[in-house]
């Protein structure tokens, strides 16, 4: 029962079919959930606990089958810096899509630091650079100090309208675009 009070967040996947003429502001709790927390409001033990019970049973049966991911504030942000660099539409699971310009920082991943896997000269100083984690950036401008190598560290940090700036090993920021 402790297990049941944990913070969970709930992302359907098929929250990207759903469509709406107005923003809203709050994501909707998925319907399976509603349901369990309803179980709280009985008050004879033992209908309360096979609700508790057969609700469980469902929401594990949805997320087998994909219908319903439970995500921990870990895995969120983990799935955050995995996303870093990718232009999605503001989904609400992910920290966006109340349109709040004043949203608290820490809603959304603002840089992050990894080590450089691979690179590969695309000419003119501009490069294609590989990192730990598979992501893969490229300079959209010359990088004229020094060619970056593997083994270094790069910081990538969000910048004005949509656009990336990265440093390697404390060097000088470049514009970068992920591509994948």
């Amino acid at each position: 029962m402790a297990g049941l009070r944990a913070l969970f967040l709930l992302v359907p996947l098929c929250i990207a079919a759903q469509s709406s003429a107005a923003p809203q502001r709050q994501q909707p709790r998925p319907e399976i959930f509603n349901d369990l927390l309803k179980c709280r409001t009985i008050t004879i033990d033992s209908e309360r606990l096979a609700c508790f019970d057969r609700q469980v049973g469902a929401m594990d049966a949805a997320a087998q089958r994909d219908e319903v991911v439970v995500l921990d504030k870990g895995e969120l942000n983990k799935t955050r810096k995995t996303l870093f660099g990718f232009s999605f539409p503001k989904l609400p699971f992910l920290g966006g899509g109340d349109d709040k310009e004043d949203a608290p920082a820490e809603e959304g991943v603002t840089h992050i630091q990894a080590v450089i896997a691979s690179v590969r000269s695309l000419g003119y100083g501009k490069w294609q650079i590989g990192l730990d984690d598979g992501a893969q950036w490229i300079t959209t401008e010359a990088m004229t100090a020094r060619d970056p190598k593997v083994g270094q560290s790069i910081e990538l940090k969000r910048a004005a309208m949509g656009s990336f700036m990265g440093k390697v090993d404390g060097g000088r920021a470049v514009r970068m675009k992920r591509i994948s």
